[in-house]
């Protein structure tokens, strides 16, 4: 037979894949037909055979039975699924160390998983030897990494399992995905005899080799410390630095590509700002004009959230990372540790930005005789005193004569304050450093409270609200792509850019579109599918962009749409002075309460153990980190009070 003639008569294997699998609903027919064709009098002999029927029982005995099939035909592919059930169990009874390696060496790869549970559900861990059965699953090419999937086999063959661990130093990779990497989709099982000394020891032994795998290099260096892993500070270190040394070495060989942004002053530029994109750097340029006419002190902090975009809608900082920029590939590939603050591309692009717009803000506020720290002094001190009536607050500046390190240890140790003293006035009333300075400790950031009731809006875990969010905001959508003229990075760019009719979409894409409709998402206009009502957009928009919605920014009738999915539970309210997504980042900006990857420059600086080889450099990049968090904090505190400030007019 030649090789066209084979391909002609190839058919894949029926594989099950779960009923939230859309491969699961196109082999329906094929499925049926399998058990419909099954004789028990002549069944296969052959494990691919065995565990193709093994799928098709699981297609029939889950529902998944074709629309057409007579109420008669269906009851009988029932029965015909109990008689492969009984059938696959036969098959499996008769293995035994003799036989196993000749049974199982032929098994398809898509099937060992499949082979892995039933050989564990029917018995025959428990029974063979681990000498012949881990020869036979080689036979049949089962990574270990599978094999620690199984439960019941890695209890059987512990001891078995354990030394192949140790045999080789790349199986240090299981071991660190199975401790220190989240988000798996299969959970692994390591031996009982497998101790934390064994994980440390193979993942220096890793470290050490001769190509590690730079990702799980910096899994292991980013990971937490924790005994019950084998991960402490020195294989951190040691970590870190020879992956430091392996990307250095690759960039010698390998040509990167010039990404980043850079800021600038235009003497000449009429708009405030602007941004554009040069190959991949993001040239940010600001006017001259429009600085030297915002030079009091106001709009000097208006000109973080508003010009430089630190907060520019509803008092929401853009500088976290959100799990709507993460798209595509960046979903896909790589690894997350289990407490690794999740950044992405724009999230890097965002954080050089800022800083570096910080930087050069600093710089020329200083040439006009301006000092950040002072315009912070003024706000906290004069100026809610005067706007709002709020007394107490003090914050102190950094002396001018103070070198970096003193100034980050002076920043530090004041935005902590400005946090406890906010803390005491919405919890007290007033401010009483007496009682500030008793209960001095780390500031819990998540739990800074606010006066305003059920202040944010989160979506839940609801299936519907989850849904629509993933409809119509992300790049995986079903709803994105209908031809190359009609396409979009998102459903709502697909139906803004577009004029889409019901007709032109897919039956599956209308489907989707029903349940939108179905919740007043958007509309058949006739022409064209569109979005309906702009006030629910807002809301559903809020949610995708900031993993959060300002409630008391809202206008009533996005209030109603927010009342409406609170009392459905689709949305939930929460009071607190930041967002859950504000939280985490200042968080792992500054300490290791909730990650294990971040740069934790509060803790180093504060504890004195922050880097020295780098000198007043790296001091004075982690002073302007240290402003912008500042700044950001002050941003959400002026917006806290100006609502209550609004409120309280409102009432009046």
């Amino acid at each position: 037979m030649d090789d066209e003639t084979a391909d002609d008569q190839f058919t894949p294997r029926l594989r099950y894949y779960g009923a939230g699998d859309f491969a699961t609903y196109w082999q329906i027919h094929r499925a049926a037909e399998v058990v419909e064709g099954f004789d028990p009098a002549a069944p296969p002999d052959e494990v691919n055979g065995i565990l193709e029927l093994h799928n098709a029982r699981l297609f029939v005995e889950a529902g998944f039975i074709p629309k057409d099939v007579v109420e008669d035909d269906r009851k009988a592919l029932v029965a015909a699924a109990q008689r492969i059930r009984r059938t696959v169990a036969q098959w499996f009874a008769a293995l035994e160390d003799d036989n196993l390696a000749d049974m199982l060496t032929e098994t398809d790869w898509q099937y060992h998983e499949h082979l892995l549970d039933l050989l564990a559900g029917l018995g025959v861990f428990g029974r063979c030897s681990a000498a012949a059965m881990l020869t036979a699953l080689d036979g049949a090419n089962v990574h270990i990494g599978d094999m620690l999937t199984s439960k019941r086999l890695v209890e059987n063959y512990g001891i078995a399992i354990r030394e192949r661990l140790l045999a080789e130093p790349d199986r240090a990779e299981l071991v660190a995905r199975h401790h220190l990497e989240g988000g798996l989709k299969n959970g692994t099982i390591l031996p009982a005899s497998f101790t934390p000394a064994d994980s440390r020891a193979i993942m220096e032994s890793y470290i050490d080799s001769a190509k590690p795998n730079p990702n799980y290099l910096k899994l292991i260096a980013d990971a937490p410390i924790d005994s019950k892993s084998g991960v402490d500070a020195k294989l951190v270190v040691k970590a870190r630095r020879r992956y430091d040394a392996v990307v250095k070495d690759l960039f010698k060989t390998t040509p990167g590509i010039r990404t980043g942004c850079t800021v600038a002053i235009s003497s000449t530029q009429a708009e405030p700002v602007t941004a554009t994109l040069n190959d991949m750097v993001i040239e940010y340029t600001v006017s001259q004009t429009w600085l030297e006419d915002t030079l009091d002190f106001p709009s000097v902090l208006n000109n973080f959230q508003f010009l430089f975009e630190f907060a520019p809608q509803h008092g929401l900082l853009t500088l976290p990372a959100f799990v709507g920029e993460r798209r595509g590939l960046e979903l896909a590939i790589g690894m997350n540790g289990a407490k690794e603050y999740r950044a992405g591309h724009i999230f890097t692009a965002k954080d050089h930005a800022t800083l570096l717009q910080t930087l050069m803000y600093q710089r020329y506020l200083g040439t006009k005789d301006i000092d950040l720290e002072e315009v912070l002094r003024w706000y906290f001190e004069e100026h809610l005193l005067a706007e709002y009536g709020i007394a107490g607050f003090m914050f102190s500046p950094s002396s001018p004569t103070a070198n970096y390190l003193e100034r980050c240890r002076n920043l530090f140790a004041e935005m902590e304050s400005v946090a406890t003293q906010f803390g005491l006035l919405v919890e007290d009333g007033e401010i009483d450093h007496d009682v500030a300075a008793a209960g001095a400790e780390l500031v819990r950031y998540r739990t800074i409270p606010s006066a305003l009731e059920g202040k944010y809006i989160y979506a839940t875990d609801h299936t519907e609200i989850r849904m629509i969010l993933h409809i119509l905001f992300s790049d995986q959508s079903h709803l994105t792509y209908i031809n190359e003229d009609m396409r979009g990075e998102n459903a709502v760019d697909l139906l803004r850019r577009n004029e889409v009719s019901y007709e032109s979409l897919h039956e599956y894409q209308q489907s989707l579109v029903n349940k939108l409709i179905e919740h007043g998402v958007v509309e058949n206009a006739g022409d064209r599918i569109r979005l309906k009502d702009s006030d629910l957009f807002h809301v559903l928009q809020s949610l995708n962009d900031y993993e959060a919605a300002a409630y008391h920014h809202l206008n009533t009738r996005c209030r109603m749409h927010v009342d409406r999915m609170v009392d459905a539970g689709w949305l939930v309210r929460r009071s607190s002075l930041l967002t859950d997504a504000e939280a985490a980042y200042f968080n792992y900006s500054l300490n290791s309460v909730d990650f294990s990857n971040g740069p934790k420059l509060r803790n180093k600086y504060q504890h004195g153990v922050q880097p020295r080889g780098d000198g007043e450099a790296r001091h004075q990049q982690t002073y302007y980190s240290a402003l912008r968090l500042m700044v950001a904090l002050t941003i959400k505190i002026n917006d806290e009070f100006w609502l209550l400030d609004a409120a309280k007019n409102r009432q009046a």
